[in-house]
This record gives C-alpha cells, sequence and structure tokens, in this order.
C-alpha cells in the first residue's frame, strides 16, 4: 500500500511540474512597431507577410490622423504611406465612418460592403484595392482597443483580404496595429 501511495505522489509531483505556464499573445513581430495604446503615433501590419510600416518624405508627413467628433457621431481616418523613391510609393488609407463618440472598447468594425469600416491600398503600380469599390473583393475587421477622449488617443487592429480584378491579385494585410494621438 505505501508503495502505491509513494507511485501516486511521485505522478502527482511530476504532473504538476510539468504543466506549461500559458504564454501571452505575440504582440511584437519583427519589422513592427509594438501593439501599444499610449499614443505612439505609430502604424503598422504585414503585407503579404513582409513588414510595412510609414516611411519616406514626399512633402507631407507619412503618418497622420484625422478624427472630427461632429461628424456622423464621430469618424476618424489614418493616411500612411512608403515612399522608397518616386517610383516605389504604397499607400494605406484606414478609417471608421459612424458612432465613435458612443462606442465601449473594444469595438469591431467590417471592412467591406457594407461596413463601417473602410480600407484602401495602393501600390507602386497604381492599382487601387478600394474596399468600398463594388467590382473589389474586401473582407477584413478594424478593431478599436482604446478610444481615449480625454488624453486624444486612439489605437486598435486591423486584418484585410483585398482583391482588385484590374489588379490580378489578393493582398493579405494582417497583424495591423496603430496608436495615434490625435
Amino acid at each position: 500500500m505505501k508503495t502505491y501511495l509513494l507511485l501516486l505522489a511521485t505522478i502527482i509531483l511530476c504532473s504538476l511540474q510539468c504543466r506549461k505556464t500559458p504564454r501571452p499573445p505575440v504582440t511584437d513581430i519583427p519589422g513592427l512597431p509594438p501593439a501599444t495604446q499610449t499614443g505612439a503615433n505609430t502604424l503598422g501590419f504585414l503585407l503579404n507577410g513582409q513588414p510595412w510600416t510609414p516611411e519616406g518624405n514626399n512633402g507631407t508627413a507619412n503618418l497622420s490622423i484625422d478624427f472630427d467628433p461632429g461628424i456622423d457621431n464621430g469618424i476618424f481616418g489614418i493616411l500612411a504611406y512608403k515612399s522608397i523613391n518616386s517610383s516605389n510609393s504604397t499607400q494605406l488609407v484606414l478609417g471608421i465612418r459612424d458612432s465613435l463618440n458612443f462606442i465601449k472598447t473594444p469595438q469591431s468594425y467590417k471592412i467591406g460592403k457594407p461596413a463601417m469600416g473602410g480600407l484602401i491600398y495602393s501600390d507602386q503600380l497604381f492599382c487601387v484595392r478600394d474596399s468600398d469599390d463594388a467590382s473589389n473583393f474586401c473582407d477584413g475587421l478594424i478593431t478599436i482597443q482604446k478610444l481615449d477622449r480625454l488624453n486624444r488617443i486612439i489605437a486598435g487592429s486591423f486584418e484585410c483580404k483585398l482583391f482588385n480584378p484590374a489588379c490580378g491579385d489578393t493582398i493579405k494585410i494582417t497583424n495591423g496595429r496603430f496608436d495615434m494621438k490625435f
């Protein structure tokens, strides 16, 4: 009987020691800014698996935000571009058209038709993929993780698949994150 109890105690002790502690979700991805909520004025995403962050200068800020609480109960839009040189420039426009004055975070918005969230991506070949264009396929989501009106911070995440038949390919935007002061 003592042998049985000793064996049982050993098995229980080993199983407790072998239990793995859960790991937090990965928020830091090489090449992207951290997923913060401090008003760090950052944006980044993976475009078909490759990091994309605002870069370069074409005479305007490569990352800007427009937040207007007076239009349609509160809208926001983020414009970002990556301008490597005159022949290699891409642009992202991301926004929500309604209701930011009344949301409780986290709040998600569908990107696509019809939806309150919108996303436009244009590449260096001037091929535009627009979530509002009826000829484009779009499926995605914008999630507002933090909306702090007092400190004027909006932070969240986004992902989207966009297809424009004229461009001939599908782009995948994953692990998108933004943290902006407005």
